[in-house]
């Protein structure tokens, strides 16, 4: 069984690699105004959280993105103002991650005047190096929501969504405030519970993850045969998700996939699902932050002491560009017993370009 991807790693590729050659170009759209959105998904124990995260030695995703994102600031002439949230989604409450955990209601999913999607009540910190980010994100990993399974002694029980905001003025004309967004995304693995053995308390979590994961699984099939309900509000994921998918960001998915015979079907699985999502079709634009007169709700909140909202507009950047780079070669996965693409720390990308 073959598989075409726009790219594929074996267990010898480092992260340095992956993000080099994948993740850098959707870091950089950031600074054109666009959002861009990376997620990894596989079932559980297939390296989801080391892939996004790393370690001291080898690190991932964030810390490479970071990095990337300061090292801009200092040799571009923009005064960037950057600004960072993170949150997970357990058992279908959000809770900010920046905050000391929380076991109340979770906060609100709203819905602005430019149908963008947002989290209420979120906390969003401005960072001005790698270092400051570093420790606050050290610190908030802490508080996210893990349990040891029989299949992973460190399981992720909820999905994780970093979103990093930067805001400039250009030196252009008027010299227009621009905003990219950059979202990087820890997904749960999907568990069957005749294998973790999960207890009372652990089968509620799985519950709750395979279901957001399913109804992913609805909206990627709903874009795909022109439906006219897209599911988005049937999970908080795909509710936060939603300019991700057939909406105006950029995207890519990397595809964690587990070794040996054992996990054939949740590999096969896994991979089908990944061919589907880069059918979907995204229209990425970029973002313009005007400021618009007050109104006077807003000049009485201001006058309170509270901080009022930034009203954004989105300017068109692109018209339906296909994800997919047509100038690149896809790549074949073969999903044989002795392929090398099958691994622990081997992920499989398809790029997911709009």
């Amino acid at each position: 069984i073959k598989f075409n991807f726009d790219s594929c790693y074996g267990p010898q590729t480092g992260q340095d690699i992956i993000y080099k050659n994948d993740v850098r170009p959707l870091v950089e759209s950031v600074f054109s105004g666009l959002s861009a959105t990376v997620f990894c998904y596989g079932v559980t124990g297939a390296g989801k959280t080391h892939t996004i995260q790393g370690t001291e030695s080898e690190p991932g995703i964030i810390p490479r993105a970071l990095e990337h994102v300061f090292m801009h600031q200092k040799r571009d002439a923009f005064d960037y103002d950057i600004r960072v949230s993170y949150y997970e989604i357990y058992k279908e409450a959000v809770f900010d991650l920046l905050r000391p955990r929380d076991a109340g209601a979770g906060l609100p999913i709203r819905e602005d005047a430019n149908r963008r999607i947002f989290v209420a009540g979120l906390l969003e910190k401005q960072v001005t190096s790698f270092e400051q980010f570093d420790a606050m994100y050290q610190r908030a990993c802490g508080n996210r929501r893990t349990a040891s399974t029989k299949l992973n002694d460190q399981s992720s029980r909820s999905h994780a969504i970093l979103t990093v905001r930067v805001q400039w003025r250009d030196d252009v004309g008027a010299g227009k405030v621009w905003s990219g967004r950059l979202h990087l995304i820890d997904l749960a693995g999907s568990e069957d519970n005749r294998r973790t053995e999960n207890g009372k308390a652990r089968m509620a979590e799985s519950s709750a993850i395979n279901r957001s994961l399913f109804v992913l699984g609805q909206v990627v099939e709903a874009l795909n045969t022109g439906a006219t309900r897209i599911p988005y509000r049937d999970s908080k994921m795909t509710r936060i998700l939603q300019d991700s998918l057939g909406g105006q960001s950029l995207g890519m998915m990397i595809v964690n996939v587990s070794p040996g015979l054992a996990f054939v079907q949740d590999t096969h699985n896994t991979l089908s699902f990944a061919t589907k999502s880069r059918e979907v079709v995204n229209k990425p634009v970029a973002h313009e932050v005007v400021e618009q007169r007050w109104t006077v709700a807003d000049r009485l909140q201001h006058h309170r002491g509270g901080v009022v909202p930034v009203r954004s507009v989105l300017v068109p950047a692109a018209n339906g560009v296909k994800r997919r780079r047509s100038d690149e070669p896809s790549r074949e996965c073969d999903l044989s017993p002795a392929a090398s693409t099958v691994s622990d720390s081997g992920v499989v990308q398809p790029r997911v370009h709009a």
